[in-house]
């Protein structure tokens, strides 16, 4: 037999935890109970083998939960190195994509989704979109708590209106990137922002002080965003994720109208994805989470998401009705009154998100008409959106039989879409041109297709999740 050597590893973190043996082999029957997998049973004599060195090293289930149970104490990822157990295999389950049931589970999984943005794996390039999620997702928000547990602050330090004040900076610089450049030029920088800046800090702040719900307010919003440039790049597993765990953080700030908008983008993707049902009720548990709390403004934009996913299912019955709210509730709104991240959502945008319902129930002319308003007065800080609103219109004129204007407007989108890192541009203007392959003048769809080829010799945009990419909208 060799020779005992004590694990100072994992005696440094159970003392950075405030965990005592005891405790720690509770927590750790307590989460394997509750993680899915094979139950285990340590006792708080198995805890004292372990650090005595009696124990050389557990069974490789025991040395996975006992990571989960210190990082969600901890509040950051601690690996099977950081507890003396390096030679152990990695665990190859995905947590990536859960609820998380604290904020430092949170963490654990938003510091994941960030390093495999900026360090590639192979489990990172497994990563898939599962429907299944987002309905587990909305059974917590509709029957769960607002704010769910587990806020607690790990070691609770000041922090001041900088603090804060720096995260928002963040986001509206990127905000602004990702609105004229498209998804894929902020995405990497956003990433290393949440890796560097913002989560190592979290752990820190407490969410039941004004200044701390400010904190991680902002860091939802920035969350949200990162998702947001995943999708639009077309990366939408991380997307999924990515906006999870925003949720989450949105309702330990408590702010409901936040988690509704992060929800409406969620229906925007599960839309995209061709999920429409579940778009329907992802928008619709954001108006219903979120009403009394938000402004018309926002409400205007869940009621309009609802409209998408439902014109999506050609129920143009239910759809009108969503729209008709959507335009009264905006009618009602006041700027002042809102939040900065959903001021973008004007009149233009509202006429843009009608022409994308219209053209869905096939109604070109309505289409028509919402699309030309949006873009004469969109402003010009939206060039994706207007990128989109042009293709939708360049439908439009497609299915009343106007060729001519057709191509003429699509080409408009060609001359910007080489400019923009933005998938699902590429794949509004994919859908138009299939629609413009079945017309019966070769010659104009031939000039076309050279025409896209010579300006876009490859698609732009970062990597895509072809085998999920969804139709245009």
């Amino acid at each position: 037999m060799g020779e005992k050597v004590p694990n100072r590893r994992l005696a440094a973190l159970l003392k950075e935890a405030g965990l005592t043996n005891k405790s720690l082999a509770k927590r750790m029957r307590d989460a394997s109970a509750r993680d899915g997998g094979d139950p285990i049973s340590p006792t708080h004599t198995n805890v004292e083998k372990w650090l005595s060195g009696q124990t050389k090293r557990p069974q490789p289930r025991t040395c996975h939960v006992l990571t989960k149970v210190l990082a969600a104490q901890l509040g950051r990822p601690v690996s099977l190195d950081d507890v003396g157990y390096g030679e152990v295999a990695p665990e190859k389950a995905d947590t990536t994509l859960e609820y998380p049931t604290t904020v430092s589970d949170s963490i654990v999984a938003l510091t994941q989704l960030t390093g495999y943005e900026l360090r590639p794996s192979e489990q990172a390039t497994k990563l898939i979109v599962v429907p299944e999620a987002w309905n587990s997702l909305l059974n917590r928000i509709m029957f769960g708590s607002s704010n769910g547990k587990g806020s607690r602050a790990v070691e609770p330090h000041p922090i001041s209106e900088v603090d804060v004040q720096a995260v928002r900076d963040a986001r509206v610089m990127f905000a602004n990137f990702d609105y004229r450049y498209g998804g894929g030029r902020p995405k990497a920088m956003l990433a290393q922002c949440l890796e560097t800046l913002v989560l190592p800090q979290i752990p820190h702040v407490s969410p039941e002080t004004a200044l701390g719900r400010e904190y991680f307010r902002e860091a939802a919003a920035l969350a949200r965003l990162a998702g947001w440039t995943c999708y639009d790049t077309g990366q939408h597993a991380f997307a999924q994720r990515y906006l999870i765990q925003a949720v989450r953080l949105a309702l330990a700030a408590n702010d409901l109208p936040l988690a509704g908008r992060i929800l409406a983008g969620m229906s925007h993707q599960a839309n995209f994805l061709g999920h429409y049902e579940t778009a329907v009720y992802l928008a619709r548990a954001a108006a219903h989470r979120a009403s009394g709390h938000a402004t018309p403004t926002t409400m205007a934009l869940f009621h309009a998401m609802e409209a998408r996913a439902l014109s999506s299912q050609r129920n143009e019955a239910e759809a009108t009705t969503a729209m008709l709210q959507a335009e009264k509730y905006l009618g009602q709104g006041n700027p002042e009154n809102d939040p900065d991240w959903i001021r973008y959502f004007d009149q233009a945008e509202l006429h843009a998100e009608f022409a994308h319902c219209f053209r869905d129930l096939n109604k070109p002319e309505l289409a028509t008409h919402h699309a030309a308003t949006s873009i004469q007065e969109s402003e010009s800080l939206y060039v994706r959106s207007l990128s989109f609103c042009r293709t939708v219109l360049a439908t439009s004129y497609l299915q009343s039989n106007e060729l001519e204007k057709a191509v003429e407007t699509a080409r408009e989108v060609v001359d910007v879409v080489a400019q923009l890192k933005s998938f699902r541009v590429v794949s509004y203007l994919d859908d138009f041109r299939k629609r413009l392959r079945t017309q019966p003048d070769g010659a104009i769809v031939s000039s076309f297709e050279d025409y896209v080829n010579t300006r876009i010799p490859r698609t732009p945009g970062g990597q895509s999740d072809r085998s999920q990419q969804g139709r245009p909208g």
